[in-house]
């Protein structure tokens, strides 16, 4: 009888080819993510892109930068805490959001000090949330990077306005670097207001949103409660590098909403280079004023900024931390070097 031969594999044979294709998987795995992450980074300039160009069209409506300032005519009753994002919601294309806003009332953040969900309150705090909870409960989507996985819901924000290089709002005597960005806390600046020039000065760039782990901060995305007057920047980068080494109360909904104004969530500061090594702390209060706000990001190598001429970039972590805070400042009269 004639002998029948196999045409199948043998066990070497088929535990060859699958390591061959393993090893070709693990050398595509790489440029496969790299790619998705650069779409992402694209999608989170054109982000950064569309609300340059808000804050353009509000310059041309105003002639100034949009602001936390209490000057409304509908404002009786003003708490100091709504967003640069809300005074720009007709601009964004949500005019329908700014129209629902009740601006008679106050303006209490509903989250802050790391508090978790359903601490009791009380004392007046959350005065204003109900009267507006239409518009700060509404998701909006180009606000929260697509790198960042928020776990903080769809209301997060990504993208914070520069409010300068120093811990106060204002500048002072003890606070010579503070004050000094487009978004100064409670200030008008207009286009006249900036000698260092539009195209020279950041005006938006993007921070991670806030772990939501109470108890477990995790230093990239939440602040610690700083204490003292820690004075010009430097000082205040050494004011938090102590707040992170003895793991005072953290702050874990970093930009949980676009709604309210504050640095833990829709400010940031020049303090420090992009993806600073120092964990980021604040006073602990209700609207958070004063403290370190890097802008940090998960793209790899750096940040996206959007400048006050309308322009986006990519700035690298690598950047000198002089460089960096000259452009964060409106006034600061420094010559940056070209790219």
């Amino acid at each position: 009888m004639r002998r029948r031969e196999s045409g199948g594999f043998t066990l070497i044979e088929l535990l060859t080819a699958i390591g061959i294709i393993s090893i070709l998987v693990g050398l595509m795995l790489p440029a496969v993510q790299g790619a998705r992450e650069s779409a992402r980074r694209a999608s989170c300039l054109n982000n950064l892109r569309q609300i340059g160009l808000a804050i353009q069209s509000y310059i041309s409506s105003f002639e100034c930068f949009a602001t936390t300032n209490t000057t409304d005519t509908r404002n009786q009753n003003y708490f100091g805490s709504w967003s640069i994002h809300v005074r720009m919601l007709p601009q964004l294309d949500r005019a329908e959001l700014y129209n629902a806003v009740n601006f008679t009332t106050g303006c209490v953040p509903s989250l802050t000090f790391g508090i978790p969900t359903g601490f009791p309150r009380g004392h007046g705090l959350e005065y204003g949330l109900a009267a507006n909870q239409t518009v700060w409960s509404s998701s909006i989507g180009f606000l929260l990077c697509p790198s960042d996985t928020s776990r903080l819901g769809p209301t997060a924000c990504s993208y914070r306005g520069n409010t300068g290089v120093g811990s106060d709002t204002h500048t002072f005597i003890e606070y010579p670097d503070s004050g000094n960005g487009i978004f100064p806390e409670g200030e008008f600046v207009a286009p006249r207001s900036v000698p260092d020039g539009l195209s020279a000065t950041a005006a938006l760039s993007e921070r991670l949103t806030g772990s939501n782990m109470y108890g477990m901060p995790v230093p990239e995305r939440d602040f610690f409660a700083r204490s003292g007057y820690p004075g010009p920047a430097d000082g205040l980068v050494r004011s938090c590098a102590i707040a992170a080494h003895i793991h005072n109360t953290s702050f874990v909904y970093a930009g949980h909403s676009w709604f309210w104004s504050g640095r833990e969530r829709t400010l940031y500061t020049h303090t420090q280079s992009p993806n600073g090594r120092v964990p980021d702390c604040i006073a602990p209060s209700e609207i958070t004023t004063t403290g370190m706000a890097t802008a940090r990001s998960l793209h790899l190598g750096g940040v996206n900024v959007g400048m006050a001429d309308g322009s986006v970039r990519f700035i690298q972590e690598t950047i000198a931390t002089p460089t960096w805070r000259a452009l964060g400042t409106r006034n600061g009269g420094e010559v940056l070097p070209d790219e």
